[in-house]
């Protein structure tokens, strides 16, 4: 009886968590991405660490949040991204080099 206790605890935690999160989206302006652009977005976040850190597409792919995502799927989300400004293409990189554009970076101050 215990560990299904613990179980619900953690099940009820899990689903508040959820609800927060789709709060503080809505509170960002960003619930309107789909959840794999968020994925990728949460991605490059985690990865870069100032705003102005380039982070390798091979990278932001390799990542927790984006690795499950089917590949074409990934590549939708990323440039989908980058035409929202979301993401930047890197300046002065090769390609599949990117950073934080002026809407992340917008949400981050």
């Amino acid at each position: 009886m215990d560990e299904r206790m613990t179980a619900s605890r953690r099940f009820h935690s899990v689903a508040q968590l959820r609800e927060l999160l789709l709060g503080l989206e809505h509170d960002l302006g960003i619930s309107d991405l789909s959840r794999n652009e968020l994925d990728v977005l949460y991605a490059v976040k985690l990865l870069g660490e100032s705003e102005d850190s380039i982070v390798r597409s091979d990278a932001i792919r390799r990542h927790s949040l984006c690795s499950a995502i089917a590949t074409p799927t990934f590549h939708r989300a990323l440039r989908s991204l980058v035409e929202k400004g979301f993401v930047d293409h890197a300046p002065m990189t090769k390609a599949r080099a990117y950073k934080l554009g002026s809407r992340a970076a917008q949400i981050a101050h």
